[in-house]
């Protein structure tokens, strides 16, 4: 004998009154973060501080702008019975869009392909979409992103890459959705973190001239408001230096000072730093070459 118990998983009814309908504007940029992070309430999430904080860490990736947003939803399949329907798959809540991306950004988006994580998305209205948890902590949809190919620029189109979103579960933003407005900051003011290029312009035993560059590949902005803790200079053996260290000039030029510098010393930043709600990193220290 077999026992089986139906229990019904519909929520309770909710009130319907309305005078005014609180609509949301287009989503215009994206930033997904890890599973599991989420800010603790509301007004955390509103915080341009915390966001920041979230960046340096890692654990909030601010992707790009928004375009040609469509909606590639699938229906549910149904079965038709003798008296009544069978739901036989459940359809999907599905997204696409193009971003107009260099080569490197689009190299960048696409080591999140296929990566299960949380998305908040922002509006044009300036509006944060994401989902309230049941202990009232904040986090972005859960989502499959995919990637796809680079697509080269046309006569009258710039090189564009598609992303496809893939919703976890569209029921999540709809029932238990929060749609809210930061004071004094939006979409504009979220950056990923930037790569650092620092490069050598001499060296000797007892000094090392450098400059710090940022932007897409290679770097084409230069960058003369780091401070002395903002690097590490180490040895071969992997230790710390301990230096002098004079800001950038008029030319952009910063210049470290010591004793016994060699070959082979690697100088980058300390870290992810944070600066003026920009978040830079060294992906690649720079490598000392004395007489250079």
């Amino acid at each position: 004998m077999v026992y089986q118990e139906c229990k019904s998983k519909k929520k309770a009814k909710k009130n319907t009154g309305a005078k005014e309908q609180c609509l949301e504007g287009l989503t215009i940029k994206t930033a997904a973060h890890k599973p599991g992070f989420s800010f603790p309430s509301i007004e955390d999430a509103k915080d341009k501080t915390k966001w920041d904080e979230a960046v340096a860490a890692k654990n909030i990736i601010p992707l790009y702008e928004v375009e040609e947003l469509a909606s590639a939803n699938t229906e549910d399949t149904n079965f038709e019975g003798r008296r009544r329907q069978y739901r036989t798959a459940s359809g999907k809540k599905v997204s696409t869009y193009n971003s107009f991306l260099s080569l490197c950004s689009h190299s960048a988006l696409k080591t999140y392909d296929g990566d299960e994580m949380g998305l908040f998305e922002f509006t044009e209205d300036g509006a944060i979409k994401g989902v309230i948890n049941d202990d009232g902590s904040v986090k972005g949809q859960s989502v499959v992103m995919n990637i796809g190919k680079r697509i080269d620029a046309t006569a009258d189109r710039p090189p564009s890459t598609q992303v496809t979103i893939n919703y976890k579960d569209f029921n999540e933003f709809e029932d238990d959705g929060a749609i809210f407005r930061p004071e004094n900051w939006g979409a504009d003011d979220i950056y990923g973190i930037f790569d650092v290029t620092l490069n050598q312009v001499s060296a000797s035993a007892t000094e090392i001239k450098f400059t710090a560059t940022t932007g897409c590949a290679g770097g084409d902005e230069e960058i003369t408001s780091f401070l002395a803790a903002a690097f590490v200079l180490k040895d071969t053996t992997g230790g710390t230096e301990t230096v002098s260290f004079v800001l950038a000039d008029t030319e952009g030029v910063y210049t470290i000072t010591g004793a016994g510098f060699e070959d082979n010393y690697t100088l980058g930043l300390a870290g992810v730093v944070t600066q003026t709600g920009t978040s830079y990193e060294t992906p690649t220290p720079l490598k000392i070459k004395l007489g250079a």
